[in-house]
């Protein structure tokens, strides 16, 4: 997407899960209830695919998991991942698949290779070797090698 004026990725992805999961739409107005506890930290520049909502930050959906009483689903993805868009188009998109994602968890992508996001300073982390992780996609990456053992996308 290079152009601000028209972002038909946008309004598609805005409007799907209205369109195919009428159950989501209020009894009175014709727009999709926010399955969110709260706005996602990055959502103006992090989306997934198909209509979903996610958080993009581990403790946002830790707390809202707590909140909703529902379980995480943990998605480490990365801006250059083929084989995670494969999964998302293969795999994400089967309607079974889909309804369960959009109603029986908060969705949490965690990307690994983002370089663009700063993190303010009170969320950086220090890894073991002393360096200190300053960006989204260092602090993903390094909580995915420490506290989940794999360094591998998708997982």
């Amino acid at each position: 997407q290079e152009t601000h004026d028209f972002d038909m990725n946008a309004i598609v992805r805005d409007n799907i899960a209205m369109i195919e999961f009428p159950e989501n739409q209020t009894n009175n107005t014709n727009k999709k209830k926010d399955v969110l506890c709260e706005e996602a930290k990055y959502s103006d520049i992090l989306h997934l695919p198909h209509g979903l909502k996610a958080y993009f930050d581990l403790e946002q959906a830790i707390y809202c998991a707590k909140k909703e009483n529902k379980p995480i689903f943990v998605d480490f993805t990365g801006h250059g991942c083929v084989n995670c868009r494969e999964m998302e188009q293969k795999v994400w998109a089967e309607k079974p698949i889909l309804k369960r994602l959009r109603k029986d968890f908060v969705i949490l992508a965690m990307y690994v290779d983002d370089k663009k996001i700063d993190l303010p300073e009170n969320e950086w982390i220090t890894a073991e070797d002393g360096r200190i992780k300053k960006t989204l996609g260092g602090k993903n990456s390094y909580i995915q090698r420490t506290k989940f053992k794999s360094n591998a996308q998708p997982y």
